[in-house]
């Protein structure tokens, strides 16, 4: 019995570590580049959508430069979205900082137009719900008031309860809070959150642990906004709204497990490996 081993000489050892580095680098580069990286929300307005639509990437650079020439200098790639809003590509991460700050440029692209804040999640957990998160300015302004010794330069941009509250079934639960700054949020998940004088742990929230579903399609990982599929019925599975569905009880289909129920049941084999996904993320 022979035995062939396969050998490398030193060129293809040294090419393999090459490639190996220069994907790294690229790795490295593109998430640079998206920690760089300010989109610009337009609000679906019928003329201004129109406008923007006409409007070739130089001219609205131009508008942008016109309005100050060093967020001229500090902008480096500007790209138009197929949702009509725009994504700038600035020098650096103080750059990002000095334009998300002023936001008088944002104005000059159009008068909706407004800068979706690049955010770091956190769960604070043992949060009393008491805390309403309906007024989130009051109650942003009242936690960084309560963590300014822990947490000096503090910036919280949004707050929302992990899940739905029910009366009198528990008195505390987990809290998303959305941080400005990512060192910021590095340092709440060593030190923890303070809420009325009391300690909240903090973990690491990660977006992708939600089960997002849509009801357009009734696929998952997407929401009805950006759906490109058939709209599809519930009941049945088939191209059509629910209003003009005719089919029986008995004959119902869910086109994501192939089994007689409705789309949305929490039962189907599809949604239960969501769970188990987002379980193991979570």
């Amino acid at each position: 019995m022979h035995f062939t081993f396969k050998t490398s000489s030193w060129i293809n050892v040294a090419r393999e570590e090459a490639t190996i580095k220069k994907q790294q680098f690229r790795n490295d580069l593109s998430l640079l580049c998206k920690k760089r990286e300010i989109l610009v929300k337009i609000r679906k307005m019928k003329k201004e959508m129109k406008e923007i639509q006409k409007r070739l990437i130089d001219q609205i650079f131009q508008e942008i430069a016109n309005a100050s020439t060093t967020q001229r200098n500090l902008i480096v790639l500007l790209c138009k979205l197929e949702s009509e809003d725009i994504t700038l590509h600035v020098m650096s991460l103080k750059a990002q900082a000095a334009l998300e700050k002023t936001q008088t440029w944002v104005k000059k692209i159009a008068s909706s137009a407004h800068v979706m804040r690049r955010s770091f999640a956190i769960l604070a957990h043992d949060v009393h719900i008491t805390l309403n998160t309906s007024n989130q300015k009051m109650i942003i302004k009242r936690l960084i008031k309560n963590n300014m010794r822990l947490h000096k330069d503090l910036e919280m941009l949004r707050i929302a309860w992990l899940k739905k509250i029910v009366k009198n079934e528990k008195t505390h639960s987990s809290l998303i809070v959305e941080i400005a700054i990512e060192s910021m949020m590095n340092r709440l998940l060593d030190v923890n959150m303070l809420n009325s004088y009391q300690e909240c742990l903090c973990k690491l929230f990660e977006k992708n642990s939600c089960i997002t579903q849509c009801y357009k399609c009734f696929d998952f990982d997407h929401i009805t906004r950006f759906c490109k599929n058939e709209e599809c019925c519930f009941k049945c599975a088939d191209k059509h709204h629910i209003k003009k569905c005719v089919v029986l009880m008995n004959k119902r289909w869910c086109m994501n497990c192939n089994d007689s129920h409705e789309l949305w049941r929490h039962s189907c084999f599809k949604w239960k490996l969501q769970i188990k996904q987002s379980e193991e993320i979570f």
